[in-house]
This record gives structure tokens, C-alpha cells and sequence, in this order.
């Protein structure tokens, strides 16, 4: 079914309301360029996650925990040829699984800075092109409100460990959004999720 409306997708994924996020979160599109994020441990991430969850954003942002512990991982980027992880840029028409290509564009290090916990109804601000990576706290269930604060047209990075082949076909789609839903409900509402 998903099929005969992909052609619609390609170029914005963010048509559809509610999506899968590969690095291990439900996506809800809200008003006023902010995003719903819900992380849930039964929730699939793309293949080669534990290698591959730092990235950067072409926007600054805040986000409010609502749901939670999060921790924020931030990183510093050292570019050389050398470099431990392979730098991904994304840009470009989304493809049929929602993601955007990811063509090499260079190598680096990337050297722990500082991580911070966030509970429950604090923010944390991330500016655009700052690498870090973030972790659900507790249980696994945590949800943000994600705010844009500015967009550059530079496109984003993700970064995957040099060896690792990155999961570049990860399908936003595969769970229909009365899944999703589900896990948006068990996670903000504490109604659990159905086996």
C-alpha cells in the first residue's frame, strides 16, 4: 500500500504526519516548526546505530524533555584522513524509505565534550552543525518538544565508524501509524503498548 503513494514522499518526507526516526524515535510533525520526539525501547533503529547515532542539524533548536530523562552527548569534530567515522552528508530528494542519501564527505574524530541530563519539563538547546547524539534515560521512554530556531541551507551530517556500512535504507515506514500512535500513547499516557 505504501508503495502507491511513495512517489509523493520522496521530496518531503514531513508530509506525513507521524513518521519513524532511524535513530530510535517516533517523529509527530506539530505547528509552528516544532516535532514531537518519542523514544521507546521496542521501537527498531537502523542497523548500524550503535556506530552511526552522531550527527549534527542544519537548525538550532530547543527541546523540552515532557517525558523523562534525556541525556544530550555533545561532540567535538577534529577532520583529518585519518579520522575514526566517516562523515555523511545529507542532501537532496528523500528517498521511497524517507531518509535522505548519504554521500562521504569526509573523515574525522570526534572527541567527547560533555553530556548533560535533562528531566522532565527542562530544555536544552542545540546549535546548528554541533554534533552530538542523544540517549533516553531510564526505561527507555522519554518525549521531547523539539522547536526550530533558524535553518541554514547547508544540509546535515551523520557520521558512521569507518568499517561499519552505514544503514542508508532504513524505512521510516515500516510500522503504519497506528503503531506509532501506540507507542506516542504508551509513552506520554503510560497506557501500555498491545503485545
Amino acid at each position: 500500500a505504501r508503495t502507491s503513494v511513495a512517489v509523493s514522499i520522496i521530496d518531503d518526507v514531513m508530509t506525513d504526519k507521524i513518521t519513524l526516526h532511524g535513530l530510535g524515535f517516533v517523529q509527530v510533525q506539530l505547528q509552528g516548526n516544532q516535532r514531537l520526539h518519542v523514544w521507546h525501547p521496542e521501537l527498531p533503529r537502523r542497523a548500524c546505530f550503535e556506530h552511526s547515532a552522531i550527527h549534527d542539524h542544519r537548525f538550532n533548536f530547543t527541546s523540552r524533555v515532557i517525558v523523562g530523562t534525556q541525556f544530550n552527548h555533545e561532540f567535538k569534530l577534529v577532520c583529518h584522513d585519518a579520522g575514526e567515522f566517516m562523515l555523511y552528508l545529507h542532501e537532496g530528494a528523500r528517498t521511497a524509505g524517507g531518509g535522505r542519501p548519504w554521500t562521504p564527505d569526509g573523515r574525522a574524530d570526534l572527541v567527547h565534550v560533555g553530556t548533560i541530563g535533562i528531566a522532565a519539563g527542562n530544555d536544552y538547546n542545540t546549535r546548528a552543525y554541533a554534533y552530538h547524539r542523544t540517549e533516553p534515560g531510564g526505561d527507555g521512554r522519554v518525549a521531547t518538544i523539539m522547536a526550530k530556531r533558524g535553518e541554514y541551507p547547508a544540509g546535515a551530517h551523520s557520521t558512521c565508524r569507518v568499517g561499519v556500512e552505514p544503514d542508508t535504507d532504513f524505512d521510516r515506514f515500516q510500522w503504519s501509524p497506528a503503531q506509532l500512535w501506540e507507542v506516542v500513547s504508551d509513552v506520554l499516557l503510560g497506557q501500555k503498548m498491545t503485545p
